[in-house]
């Protein structure tokens, strides 16, 4: 595999997460203001569980679908065959329209039995207030689907830009219509915080409309080129719509089972959280605040780390199923250990800082009204990081086990995980609390990991000696993180509640920064930043000389 096709993979990676990445981290900042929009850790309950079914009935819309689009695209551009891949974007759109207004309908119809299942009639909420956020969320799964169909043949063209930058206009439309929106109705027109939950689940929609017309108007350009390729090619496309509806549903379909299965966990979550924090004595205002942080808090925050996972999906995905098209082992191979080993290099860190900075990341981003609430939101934090580095890591594995042609065991692998996490969730809640929620979810995707690294093993014939050498550097340079954290803390840097947000902010961003720049320099020095990043300052220096 030559350098270039190296850069192109770590460069299409890169940018794809650092779209994802973006958007994420809009939604991070723009939480702040937004929590105290909401008002209570009711609302905010509210508005996390809604967004929890929301993005997995999404995630299960269309999951699969986006990666099929760009993995056939990229195998009929591969051969030239531009007039297929027009084919396969017009097919794909109708299909995404129909399946996102049928699994609209369904939030809508069963929006009732979920509201009363998930509010508990002990605890503080409403079950009518919850109904219409599910309702009002639902108009986006009918949007965001169109939307992930375009965005799939971009991404089968390769051209990771577009795809991020799509991703950043959508984040940007919804934090400002949401924090407009919500404020004018609580503020300007004295409505109820609820209020706040309604326009910020519809926002959802509003910004799917906004990156759905800036991709129309991008499309309209980039169409006459592809067009124009597909009238200038020599073989005449002779494949049917049967065949490629056939052929998308051979690709989606085992991610759509993985991510029905696969995606679960949150909802397993969600569903025995109430009724399982109140079997195991906690208060009724620790219900709320549990809940309210697994919900929503935790989620922002797992996001961070979590953007790698559909970030280096997308990007590898064309890579492989352009080497698989050429039967090229060798290349498919080296392409999964270098996206594992790069994945690694930043997920185990960040992760790692979610749990040394629980604390001042919650005082930071999420004040509550009672500062004693905090330890507890940041102890739930730091239970969850390990969590949240697993399901940062499972995306790709899954991604590069459906791209090899492992669907069945891809698929046997998540059920086993689902059926052991739904096991587990109840009864680790009742006896051992939060803590026990965590640790289910972590046996579950644990033992997804191991299964499906097993078999990546045995049938591809991978060496992963050079990758445990990699994370054993990794693993070391966390210990400098915590040690160089440490450190700062007792110099002061440790984000008190009483400092105030702007001055716990400042605080975390001089540790968080110190630290990770002793990673990054830990890591140097034994040359991973050079092999995973091709980044070497002794390079670039000398060509700045010159």
């Amino acid at each position: 595999m030559s350098s270039n096709t190296k850069k192109s993979i770590i460069a299409g990676a890169l940018v794809s997460s650092a779209g994802i990445f973006f958007s994420k981290l809009i939604g991070l900042l723009y939480s702040i203001p937004f929590n105290d929009i909401l008002g209570s850790s009711v609302n905010v309950l509210y508005y996390g569980m809604t967004q929890t079914w929301y993005m997995y009935l999404l995630s299960v819309c269309q999951a699969g679908f986006p990666f099929a689009i760009a993995s056939l695209v990229a195998r009929y551009v591969s051969k030239g065959d531009y007039e297929t891949s027009l084919y396969v974007k017009k097919i794909s759109s109708r299909l995404m329209i129909s399946l996102g207004f049928v699994m609209m309908l369904l939030l809508i119809i069963f929006s009732t039995p979920i509201a009363e299942m998930m509010i508990s009639s002990e605890g503080e909420g409403n079950v009518a207030d919850f109904r219409w956020a599910l309702v009002a969320s639902s108009f986006a799964l009918f949007f965001v689907p169109i939307l992930s169909s375009l965005r799939g043949y971009y991404q089968g063209l390769k051209e990771m830009e577009i795809y991020s930058f799509s991703q950043v206009l959508e984040q940007l439309a919804n934090a400002t219509f949401v924090l407009v929106a919500s404020s004018v109705a609580v503020y300007l027109f004295c409505k109820d915080h609820l209020w706040a939950v309604y326009f910020g689940v519809f926002s959802t929609s509003v910004a799917a409309i906004t990156a759905l017309i800036h991709l129309k108007l991008y499309d309209r350009k980039r169409m006459v080129q592809i067009r124009e390729l597909a009238k200038k090619q020599e073989m005449k496309s002779s494949v049917s719509a049967k065949i490629i509806i056939k052929e998308l549903l051979i690709v989606s379909i085992p991610f759509m089972l993985v991510a029905l299965m696969g995606y679960s966990d949150s909802i397993i979550n969600t569903f025995f959280l109430s009724k399982g924090l109140e079997a195991h004595k906690y208060s009724a205002h620790e219900v709320t605040v549990i809940a309210s942080v697994i919900t929503y808090s935790l989620v922002k925050l797992s996001s961070i780390p979590m953007v790698l996972g559909p970030g280096f999906s997308s990007a590898i995905i064309p890579h492989i199923s352009s080497a698989m098209a050429e039967n090229n082992t060798k290349t498919v191979k080296k392409n999964i250990c270098e996206c594992i080993d790069l994945v690694l290099y930043i997920a185990i860190p960040v992760a790692f800082c979610l749990f040394v900075f629980a604390e001042p990341l919650i005082v930071t981003l999420y004040p509550t009204k009672v500062a004693a609430d905090i330890p507890l939101a940041a102890d739930i934090v730091r239970w969850f990081s390990f969590v949240a580095l697993l399901n940062t890591i499972l995306p790709v594995i899954n991604s590069i086990l459906i791209a090899t042609n492992m669907r069945r065991t891809s698929v046997r692998n998540i059920f086993i995980q689902t059926i052991i996490k739904f096991s587990l969730s109840f009864l680790s809640l009742k006896y051992f609390g939060y803590p026990g929620l965590a640790v289910s979810s972590m046996i579950a995707l644990g033992t997804n990991v191991v299964l499906s690294i097993y078999e990546m093993t045995k049938v591809l014939h991978i060496n992963w000696k050079y990758t445990f050498h990699k994370l054993i550097v990794i693993v070391a340079g966390c210990f400098v993180i915590w040690g160089v954290a440490q450190v700062m803390f007792m110099l002061g840097f440790d984000s008190e509640y009483e400092a105030g947000r702007m001055m716990a902010l400042i605080q975390l961003l001089v540790a968080g920064g110190v630290s990770a720049l002793a990673y990054f320099v830990f890591t140097y020095i034994f040359q991973l930043p050079q092999v995973l990043l091709k980044l070497d300052f002794n390079k670039i220096l000398a060509k700045i000389k010159r």
